[in-house]
């Protein structure tokens, strides 16, 4: 009887050291969603893991537990409102109760055993890594680690007694669009030359936080977006087992422009070639076909460019025959619909060539993306 009433109190001191916030809960740092528990249950568990866990996400609708690695006192910046949710913050008071002296890392868990209270291994720590599921610092024991819904990785990373099996900051989230892996995105404005930037090693946008891929990896143009995105699979490209590679050009989200080329035993730039044409919108791009360009640097001068060109004759602005290009020109350089100092990808819109001063039309997004050999 002594002992119930002095747990009763334990758990009222412990669960009343914390505070509430309704219809709220903390975005982008839980590590653990556990379900079918009440609010003081809740509440326990996150004192079981005293090294790491300093707030809970608590819905009394569906009656789950998230477990997060911050709280609204550090982080109200990601406090966001949803109905039915509460957020608490659990005290350090309350949490060095649950383990009395004992100190539990932020990979152990407390675990209330016959003999007593004691740490138990439940995971291995995780640096903060774009686009995976477990952002929350942590990967649970014998699990491993996935990226977010659209995105793939090209090797796994688990969690065992001994650690990570892999080094993790090699572990990346790539973006994923209609089964493909996207390596290269541009849009239209700027004056940053698609081919500089995609020959140009070292940027790995896929781990940069700073790029926001659901603009800069998007196929809708956003003015969120000020950079062309890039990731580091293009310096990487022989060491891959490439077997396709697509070109693809979207106006207002939609694909107006699909080019499909053989990537096996191909570099950086010679992918891009008539021999290597698996497919095309135009019915008349061939490996047979005469060109002028087809060429990813193509026709560069002072003040303008053309890259990713696919050009069928040059006979003056007015005659010019052409399929697509990127394209960028000063006041008085190049054709008078180029003269804009902004990119702008122009293409064919009919089945074969078009004329280019009457027929072209111009798309805001090109992506370069990527299949591999399983």
């Amino acid at each position: 009887m002594i002992l119930g009433l002095f747990l009763s109190a334990v758990l009222l001191c412990l669960t009343s050291a914390s505070s509430e916030l309704y219809g709220k809960y903390l975005s982008g740092f839980t590590f653990a969603s556990l379900d079918k528990m009440g609010k003081q249950m809740c509440v326990r568990e996150c004192q079981s893991y005293p090294g790491r866990c300093k707030s809970v996400n608590y819905n009394r609708v569906h009656l789950s537990c998230d477990l997060n690695t911050d709280s609204a006192t550090d982080k109200p910046e990601a406090i966001l409102d949803r109905e039915g949710s509460t957020h608490i913050t659990i005290s350090i008071l309350a949490n060095n109760s649950v383990c009395g002296d004992l100190q539990c890392s932020t990979q152990e868990k407390c675990v209330d055993k016959k003999s007593g209270p004691s740490c138990v291994f439940i995971g291995c720590d995780l640096p903060r890594i774009k686009n995976a599921e477990d952002n929350g610092g942590i990967l649970m024991y014998r699990k491993t680690l996935q990226c977010k819904t659209g995105y793939r990785a090209l090797a796994s990373l688990m969690c065992s007694e001994r650690g990570l099996d892999k080094n993790a900051t090699k572990f990346r989230c790539y973006k994923e669009v209609d089964q493909w892996t996207l390596i290269y995105r541009g849009q239209s404005g700027g004056t940053d030359s698609d081919y500089l930037s995609f020959i140009s090693n070292g940027t790995s946008d896929e781990t940069n936080e700073n790029v926001k891929d659901e603009y800069c990896a998007s196929i809708t143009k956003s003015p969120l977006c000020t950079t062309n995105y890039r990731t580091s699979l293009i310096d990487r490209w022989e060491s891959l087992d490439i077997s396709q590679v697509q070109v693809a050009l979207y106006k207002n989200g939609t694909k107006v422009v699909d080019l499909v080329f053989n990537g096996t035993g191909t570099n950086q730039e010679s992918w891009f070639s008539p021999s290597q044409i698996l497919s095309s919108s135009w019915s008349d791009v061939l490996s047979n076909q005469t060109y002028r360009y087809f060429d990813l640097e193509g026709h560069v001068t002072p003040g303008q460019w053309r890259n990713f060109q696919i050009w069928k004759s040059y006979g003056g602005c007015p005659n010019d025959r052409f399929w697509m290009a990127s394209s960028y020109a000063e006041p008085g350089k190049a054709c008078a619909q180029e003269q804009t100092s902004t990119k702008q990808y122009i293409y064919c819109p009919n089945t074969t060539h078009c004329n280019f001063e009457q027929e072209y039309e111009i798309a805001d997004v090109m992506t370069v993306s990527i299949k591999m050999s399983e």
